[in-house]
Formats: structure tokens, sequence, C-alpha cells
């Protein structure tokens, strides 16, 4: 694919973007979010009707072969958001019935001038591939674009329009609610961090050119011009409005596997901001993964072909989440007790989200261990006991850690039950050894 440039751009380099007007807001009777009131088949553009600046980019055969593509369709809906109606689209294969299918919501970037259109047929394109793949892909024009109701708060109050997809995509019933996920480029991948910090139920994510810290731009005055124009009662809520669009000041709230991707050379939102986001989740063991292209853009664009690749390829094969990491957090913030409750209540909830096999607990209660933590020790491995009732090696290491406690008679049972399961276990049999020795 050749270079191509987008209109949409990222929060961080919206600052020459002026406020819009937005359309009216009907008078209608609002219904729940993510009720489809209006569907109907969307004509793709031909390349005559795409900007002269796209001619290059798109060539009238590729434009032909998305528009005349028998397996897929695209539709245009309208939905309800916060009483709002609020346009979009649903972008699937076309044979559905009796199917559960994988399905991305895509949060596009850009405030009016990005929405989704022949003027940004990149959307349509990405769209399109992500479709070709099997996933249904659900899109939001946001409001106060794309003949949405409402006004755009450029990631503000219209995150909700985002959110309110989840319940829409749950309506469809040719959509596999397990396999739910998301993606976001620059104002979108805001959007998409924010969705995560509230809770969506997505598998997985990916970001694009997304700005992470936006309180480095408190004291730029284009910045702020634009922020006075765009975000509601900016100067009297500055920092609620910074800190929600600034997700390096809330890592811990991502919970799902993250795939961020940054042009090395993007001019308005630096690859520090997805360096810096990289770092805090290394920090607190989250599941990601950072690819910055150098010499590339904000959209990635030189590249493309490689991130729609990388991004296929994170949706396909989940990486799942240490269960270990999350646990850990809690036993050290809230105790053992808590982090037990917390690990039923996420293996009944998201089975398919953390990963639940024997070493995870069993590393973590050695990382108690060697911190001194030996009561949490024994609660985590009596946890991994009663997952895993015939790993022997689990009662080797609840045994070591009674061991540690100074409760003999219970290392010696839990010990000698490993050995019951595994004779060879030499490990326990030494021990053993070694504890009846003393008696």
């Amino acid at each position: 694919m050749t270079t191509r440039t987008l209109r949409g751009v990222a929060a961080a380099a919206l600052l020459l973007l002026c406020a819009h007007t937005a359309p009216a807001q009907s008078n209608a009777v609002a219904k729940p979010d993510g009720t489809i009131i209006e569907s109907a088949p969307y004509q793709l553009p031909t390349h005559a009707q795409l900007p002269a600046n796209l001619h290059s980019a798109y060539s009238h055969e590729a434009v032909e072969k998305i528009r005349t593509a028998a397996d897929l369709e695209l539709l245009k809906i309208t939905y309800m958001s916060d009483g709002l109606k609020i346009a979009g689209f649903i972008y699937k294969p076309k044979r559905t019935e009796g199917q559960k299918l994988p399905a991305i919501i895509f949060n596009r970037g850009g405030l009016a001038d990005g929405a989704i259109g022949p003027e940004n047929f990149n959307y349509l394109y990405e769209m399109h591939r992500y479709a070709s793949e099997g996933f249904v892909v659900i899109a939001s024009q946001y409001r106060g674009a794309g003949g949405s109701e409402g006004k755009d708060e450029a990631a503000g109050a219209d995150t909700n329009d985002v959110m309110s997809l989840i319940p829409l995509a749950r309506s469809l019933p040719y959509v596999d609610m397990n396999r739910l996920f998301m993606w976001g480029y620059s104002r979108g991948a805001m959007m998409t961090l924010q969705a995560l910090k509230r809770g969506a139920p997505v598998r997985a994510v990916a970001v694009v050119g997304a700005p992470t810290d936006l309180t480095a731009n408190v004291n730029n005055p284009g910045f702020i011009q634009f922020a006075r124009a765009v975000y509601p009662d900016f100067d009297a809520r500055r920092d609620e409005h910074l800190k929600n669009r600034s997700a390096i000041l809330w890592v811990d709230k991502i919970e799902v596997p993250l795939l961020i991707m940054h042009g090395g050379a993007d001019p308005g939102t630096p690859p520090t901001h997805a360096i810096n986001l990289a770092q805090k989740l290394e920090e607190q063991g989250k599941t990601y993964e950072l690819v910055v292209y150098a010499r590339d853009n904000h959209g990635v664009f030189r590249n493309a072909e490689d991130r729609l690749r990388r991004t296929v390829d994170w949706f396909k094969n989940v990486r799942a989440m240490s269960i270990a990491q999350v646990l850990g957090r809690t036993v050290r913030e809230q105790g053992a007790e808590a982090a037990v409750k917390q690990y039923h209540e996420l293996k009944r909830t998201r089975p398919d989200v953390y990963d639940f096999a024997e070493p995870e607990l069993n590393t973590l209660g050695y990382l108690l261990l060697r911190d001194q933590r030996v009561r949490d020790a024994i609660e985590i491995f009596k946890l991994n006991v009663a997952a895993y009732p015939e790993g022997f090696n689990t009662y080797d290491s609840l045994g070591e850690a009674y061991l540690a406690a100074g409760e003999r008679e219970l290392a010696i049972q839990n010990y000698k039950k490993s050995l019951e399961l595994n004779p060879r276990n030499t490990n326990a049999t030494d021990v053993l050894k070694r504890i009846e020795g003393q008696e």
C-alpha cells in the first residue's frame, strides 16, 4: 500500500482546528443506549468520488475490488447514546446465519473532519480489511459528526457513544461477545483507553498514535485555545478533562492485552507517549506489545500493511493476562483473603482473559515467600492446591510454605501427598528425610 494521509488527527495535533456547530437534537423519545433505530446498505464511493489527494494512494482497481466484494456488506446505522441519535457503521460478512463472529469496535480519530466517509477512505479501507478477516466491524461517527446529534467533546462525554456500541454489539445475534475487541486511532485511541478504564468487556485492544498524557500540554497556548473551544467548562474543569484523557495516570485500569503502535516521526503526538505508557504497563506486569515504526507518521501509514497484520494477529491470537500479576497487587494492597475472592470471581466471569494455569499461583506464592509474607504465601498455595488437586508440585510448594511458617506437621502432610502423586519427586523425599531425621 502506498503512503497516504488522513484528515483526522490526534488530540495533541488538533490545535489548529475549530469547534463546529452540532446539529440540533431531535425531540424523539429516548431509547436504551445501543438501540439501532435505522439501518440501510451504504454505497461505497467510486474512485472518482474520492478526494484528489487520495487518487494516488488508492488505485481504481483497489477501490472497485472493495466496492464489489460479494462476501461483505457495509451498513450505515443510527443508534442511541445518551438520548442522542448517533450515526455509525457495521461492516460484516454477508453470511452470518447460525454463526457467532468476532467483532471489533472501531474508533476513528479526528473531529468532524475525521468522519468516516469518502473524504477519509482510509477508515473504510481498514474496516473492509478487518471484515475480510471474518470480523464484524462496528464504528461510531460520535456525536456532532457525520450526521449525529449532539456536540463533539473530543474524548469527553462522547466516549459514551463508544460504550453504547457494547450493548449494540450484544444485540446482534451473529456477534460473539466472548470475542469482542477494540481498535482506536488518535483521539479514538484515547476513547478506547477510557473504555478500558470503564471496564469495557473486550478481550484485547490495539491503539495507533495514542495521546496518553495531555497534562504535558497544560502550558501550550495553542492546545489551551483548542481545549477551551471543545472541552466543556475547560477553565473550571481543566484537571478533570486532562486527567480523564491521560491513560498514563491510570494504567492500573488497563486489564486486557494492549497492542501499542506508534510512528517514530509523529510530529503531533511524539512516540514518548507510547513508550511511557509501555513503561508503566511493564512496571505493573500488564500484557502488552509496543511497536514504534521508525520514520513513520501519526497514522503509521508507511507501514500500514504491517500494522494491519499485527492487529489481526493480536486479535486472533489473544495473549492471556497473568492472573499472578493481578492477584499480587491485591494481596499487597488488600490481603490474601481479598485475592482469593478475586481469583474465584475472575475465573467465573473472565476465564478466557487470564492465565489460570498452575504455574501462575505457584510463582506468586514464591514471590510472597521471598518477601517474607509467609501467611499470604500459604493462602495462595492452598488456593493452587484447591484448583489443581492432582498436581504434585502444588502440595510440594504448600509444604515448603508451612515449613517456613514453622508448621512442621502440615509440611509433612503436604510433602507426603506430593510423593503419593509423584513418587519420583526427589525434593519431597529429601525434605522429608531431613525433617523426620530431626525427630
